[in-house]
C-alpha cells in the first residue's frame, strides 16, 4: 500500500490519482475510466452531498493536459471518499490511512474550547515584532524541507500566506498618505497599513511551520485577527525590549512563539 502524501504550492497536502489508482489495486487499463467517475461522482464531503469541485477538491497536472492519460491531485477528503467509492479489497486500508493523515493536520478548523483559548493566548502574544520574524524564519525552514531549497519562496508566501504584494501596499499607504521608504519590507508596509494583518500573517506562518495546510493555517488566521480586532491588541515592535504599549501575554507562549527556527 504505497501512497505518497505531497504538499501542492498552495500548501495543500494531495495524493496523486494514478498512484491512489495503483494503491487500491485497480488495474492500470482502468484508469482513464475510473478517473473520470471518481471526479464526476456524489460524495458526502464534510460540507455537504456534493459532486467534487476543481482547485477545491481536485486540481488536473498541467504536465499532463496535452497527453493521453491524465494526472490528478485529489486533497485527502476527497481520496478517502474515492477509496471507500471502490471495489478494492484494501479500501478500508487506504481510507484509514488517510483518514489518519488528516486527523494529524486537518484541513477545515474545529476548535474545542481549550484550543480556541489557545490561539486567543497565541494571538495576544502574536502582537510582537519578534515572534512574527521568528514564526516567518520557521515557516522558511519548513519550505526549503519540504522543497529543497529557498526558490520561489518569496512568491509562495505572498501569493498563500501574505496575499497582497508590495507594490500594493505601496500604492494604498500612498492613497492615504501614509509614510513609507523604499527599504521598508512587506511586515513594515503592513503595520502602517493594517497591524491586524501582521497579526494574521504571524498565525499563518506559525502553523503553517509546523506542516498544518496553508488553507487550514488561513483560516487560524483569519479567526486570529478577529481576536486581535475584538482585543484591541497593540501590535509593537519589542525587538528592543518591552514598551509601554506591548500587549501583555503569557510569558511562555511569547517564548515559544519566539523560538529560532530549527
Amino acid at each position: 500500500m504505497d501512497l505518497t502524501i505531497r504538499i501542492s504550492k498552495k500548501g495543500t497536502r494531495v495524493v496523486k490519482a494514478t498512484e491512489l489508482h495503483r494503491a487500491l489495486g485497480l488495474a492500470d487499463h482502468h484508469y482513464q475510466t475510473n478517473v473520470r467517475g471518481w471526479i464526476s461522482d456524489v460524495y458526502q464531503f464534510a460540507d455537504g452531498i456534493r459532486k467534487p469541485v476543481g482547485l477545491q477538491d481536485y486540481a488536473r497536472s498541467p504536465k499532463t493536459k496535452a497527453g493521453i492519460v491524465h494526472e490528478y491531485y485529489f486533497n485527502l477528503e476527497m481520496a478517502r471518499l474515492v477509496a471507500l467509492s471502490t471495489k478494492s479489497k484494501v479500501k478500508q486500508a487506504i481510507a484509514t490511512k488517510l483518514s489518519k493523515e488528516e486527523a494529524v493536520f486537518p484541513d477545515r478548523v474545529q476548535l474545542t474550547t481549550e484550543e480556541t483559548l489557545e490561539l486567543m493566548e497565541q494571538t495576544r502574544a502574536m502582537s510582537r515584532l519578534s515572534c512574527q520574524v521568528a514564526a516567518e524564519e520557521r515557516h522558511l525552514k519548513a519550505y526549503i524541507r519540504r522543497t529543497g531549497s529557498q526558490d520561489y519562496w518569496n512568491k509562495y508566501r505572498v501569493e498563500n500566506v501574505v496575499k497582497t504584494t508590495m507594490e500594493d501596499l505601496r500604492k494604498q499607504l500612498s492613497e492615504r498618505g501614509q509614510a513609507y521608504n523604499r527599504s521598508h519590507r512587506v511586515r513594515e508596509l503592513l503595520l502602517r497599513y493594517d497591524p491586524y494583518e501582521c497579526v494574521r500573517v504571524g498565525i499563518v506562518d506559525h502553523y503553517a511551520a509546523q506542516g498544518y495546510s496553508i488553507p487550514y493555517a488561513l483560516e487560524l488566521g483569519r479567526l486570529a485577527r478577529e481576536f486581535a480586532v475584538a482585543m484591541h491588541l497593540d501590535v509593537s515592535d519589542d525587538r528592543k525590549g518591552e514598551g509601554l504599549f506591548t500587549t501583555p501575554a503569557d510569558t511562555e507562549v511569547v517564548r515559544q512563539l519566539q523560538r529560532a527556527a530549527a
